[in-house]
């Protein structure tokens, strides 16, 4: 049964061959937005602020996702293009929008 997967070009059906790296720079993109806005977080800066440097590297990774073939969006690939494109940008979408929320003046308190 593993050799039939194999065979195929993995679990889902992508076309990976043997030896072929996979290609890691979308990823890479996303885990650095999010590690510079937790980053930020943790050296003092407000929560809205990191908030908003990771829902931006959700945003860039969704565009990323729409412009790279899936042979080339590595692990970023996980289901169809428009799927994860538009899952990533909601996702990035949902903290830019509650980080700016935060910066409401709601009450005086």
């Amino acid at each position: 049964m593993s050799g039939d997967i194999e065979e195929r070009g993995g679990r889902h059906g992508r076309d990976v061959r043997a030896g072929e790296s996979t290609a890691w720079g979308p990823y890479l993109l996303v885990v650095a937005g999010v590690a510079a806005g937790l980053g930020t977080i943790g050296l003092g800066a407000p929560v809205s602020t990191g908030g908003a440097v990771m829902g931006g590297a959700f945003l860039a990774g969704s565009v990323a996702r729409l412009a790279t073939p899936d042979r080339r969006a590595g692990v970023l690939a996980v289901r169809g293009r428009r799927t994860d494109a538009i899952t990533l940008a909601a996702f990035g979408a949902a903290l830019v929008a509650g980080s700016l929320l935060m910066l409401l003046r709601l009450h005086d308190s």
